[in-house]
């Protein structure tokens, strides 16, 4: 464990290196991420403020429903995207000789050496909304409060962690992912607002098979307090053990895929 936690260590400080490196290339980047954030949380507090609200969850609410699955999914990105983004080229061309042959583990490398500082934006925007949300919905920051918020956004990136895993594995099994790729962020987009609001279907696959409920909704429903025709609605007790078991699942799912990589040779 020591080893790898070294290894991460080690490439993350390549990482920030490399960003102070193009600084204002990085700088660039993360406003321009930034304010594209902004205008949709911007069109979506109009959007739901001009129906007042969307099953019961006023604007605040659903913004904060946003802001916890963007800053999650910024917390997988930065150790799991590149994973997502590389891995097939390397399949395809036989460049993932070069991990293979390193001794280490597979996975827990591959975790170490694909940081990125990219969603630094992502999150510091979800705080921001966080914070205007809370004082919005007069909600009282204590240290309760922060523990909570902590636990939910540790499960959610565990979840979009394995997700991320999960569609990477895919690419030792199938030339190509991109369709998986989309149906991910298909139901990603479902994360953004009360799944209460969908066809029962749709919740029931967003809770049992691909877990994005418990990424913001579920959790944040008990938080809030909220009363809605959700299919679940006791789930959110559920929420660490789902997010641990899904990501537990990824990773063997990863490992099993990866057996079945054959070189190209070159």
């Amino acid at each position: 464990m020591y080893r790898y936690l070294r290894l991460t260590y080690l490439f993350t400080k390549k990482a920030v290196k490399g960003m102070l490196t193009y600084r204002w290339s990085f700088l660039i980047n993360c406003i321009a991420q930034a304010l594209d954030y902004s205008v949709t949380f911007l069109l979506m507090w109009i959007m739901i403020s001009a129906f007042e609200n969307m099953n019961g969850w006023n604007a605040y609410e659903v913004m904060l429903l946003y802001a916890f699955s963007l800053f999650a999914y910024g917390i997988a990105g930065t150790f799991f995207f590149n994973i997502m983004n590389l891995l097939p080229e390397q399949i395809l061309k036989g460049t993932f000789d070069d991990v293979l042959v390193k001794p280490v583990k597979v996975l827990p490398y591959l975790m170490s050496s694909s940081f990125i500082c990219n969603y630094i934006a992502h999150m510091t925007l979800s705080v921001i909304v966080m914070v205007v949300c809370f004082n919005a919905l007069e909600i009282q920051v204590t240290g309760r409060l922060l523990w909570s918020v902590a636990g939910i956004l540790l499960s959610g990136s565990l979840i979009y962690g394995g997700l991320f895993l999960i569609v990477s594995a895919s690419a030792f099994l199938a030339a190509k992912i991109d369709a998986l790729f989309q149906i991910m962020y298909f139901f990603r987009e479902v994360s953004y607002y009360p799944i209460s609001i969908f066809p029962r279907m749709i919740q029931v696959i967003v809770t049992t098979i691909v877990p994005y409920g418990f990424v913001n909704y579920y959790p944040l429903r008990e938080l809030l307090g909220k009363e809605d025709n959700a299919v679940f609605r006791q789930a959110a007790v559920w929420g660490p053990l789902v997010a641990v078991s899904f990501f537990a699942v990824s990773c063997v799912f990863f490992h099993q895929s990866a057996k079945c990589y054959k070189s190209s040779g070159s």
